[in-house]
């Protein structure tokens, strides 16, 4: 039963009977294993839940705590901020000087004002009105009121008057005329209305005899130098005094008082 029958030599059949027995047993054990591992339930690993982790870790301090500020102050300001500040303080201090500059500016003043007195006329040449010399004209200096308090602008005015008895023509250039404010005793001069501002222009005016025209600039109550070099200073109280010209005609002084 177990030897080999057939026309081939007996080795041949016992290799092909060694052969099969040992794909059979292969596969019974590949089936063996496949069936092991479908029948083997898999292992649980545990989890861990985050609420209970964030939980049960422990708080770490804060290595660098903020330290509490101090009852009613304030955060301290950057150095933008601090320099912006003092750019803003810079320009309104620049600002209000050019502002008490600029509108120191004499200009025309219409206020009404009795005629003088003047010799009879004479009839007008031909030719028209003769230019004015200095002695035809009158120039007159006068302030609003004569006490001020320090920080207020007081009016000041120069007027010019024909004393003559024909009408003339005068240029009234603003560098020709000059308002002027000295100390109480002459002796130091303290602001002028040439110095900062009134440019010149040609301003020919037919001057007719007994008729005032006057000119006004409210001061700011601060010293000027020639060419506005110098910083402006707030002139304290006293006594001054005010003085106007027309080219080389000049006026009587008209004192005025500046009261703390």
């Amino acid at each position: 039963m177990w030897e080999p029958v057939g026309p081939l030599p007996a080795s041949v059949y016992w290799r092909r009977r060694f052969v099969a027995i040992l794909s059979t047993v292969a596969a019974l054990v590949a089936v063996a294993w496949t069936t092991a591992a479908l029948l083997t339930p898999p292992a649980t690993t545990p989890t861990t839940q985050p609420g209970r982790a964030a939980m049960t870790a422990p708080q770490q301090a804060d290595p660098s705590p903020v330290p509490a500020s101090t009852p009613g102050t304030g955060p301290s300001p950057t150095a933008g901020e601090a320099s912006a500040s003092a750019a803003g303080s810079a320009t309104e201090s620049a600002t209000s000087e050019a502002s008490a500059t600029t509108s120191e500016v004499v200009l025309p003043d219409d206020t009404p004002r009795a005629a003088v007195p003047v010799p009879p006329s004479v009839p007008v040449p031909p030719s028209g009105p003769v230019p004015c010399t200095n002695d035809m004209i009158s120039v007159g200096a006068e302030i609003d009121q004569p006490e001020h308090r320090v920080g207020e602008r007081p009016t000041l005015r120069l007027v010019v008057v024909n004393i003559s008895e024909q009408p003339c023509v005068r240029d009234l250039d603003g560098a020709r005329q000059e308002i002027v404010v000295w100390s109480g005793d002459g002796v130091d001069r303290l602001w002028s209305s040439n110095d900062c501002v009134n440019p010149a222009t040609v301003d020919l005016r037919t001057l007719v005899p007994g008729q005032p025209v006057a000119f006004a600039v409210r001061w700011a109550g601060r010293t000027s130098t020639p060419g506005c070099a110098e910083t402006r200073t707030e002139v304290p109280a006293g006594a001054y005094r005010v003085l106007t010209r027309v080219d080389d005609v000049i006026s009587e002084p008209a004192p005025f008082l500046r009261n703390p």
